[in-house]
C-alpha cells in the first residue's frame, strides 16, 4: 500500500485542516522523511496513521490507560 497524503482535522497539534502530502515524484527515491523539533507533532501522525489503519487496535504513544472511544471524544 502506498499513501499519498493524509489530511488530519483538528487532530491534537494540527489545528484546521492540514494535508501532508507523502507521495514521491522522483523515480528510484522512495522515500519520505519527516523531522521537526521536538513538540512539532511527529509522533502524533505517526499516531493518526495508527488510527487509520488499525482502529480500536492502535498502540498510540498519547493514549495512555484511555479506552479507545474516551480517547477520540477527547
Amino acid at each position: 500500500m502506498k499513501l499519498d497524503h493524509i489530511t488530519l482535522h483538528d487532530y491534537r497539534t494540527y489545528a484546521g485542516r492540514q494535508t501532508i502530502d507523502l507521495s514521491t515524484n522522483t523515480t528510484g527515491r522512495p522515500i519520505v522523511l519527516i523531522g521537526g523539533l521536538n513538540g512539532a507533532g511527529k509522533t502524533t501522525l505517526l499516531d493518526a496513521l495508527q488510527l487509520v489503519l488499525f482502529g480500536a487496535r492502535a498502540k498510540l504513544a498519547s493514549r495512555g490507560s484511555k479506552s479507545y472511544k474516551g480517547y477520540l471524544r477527547e
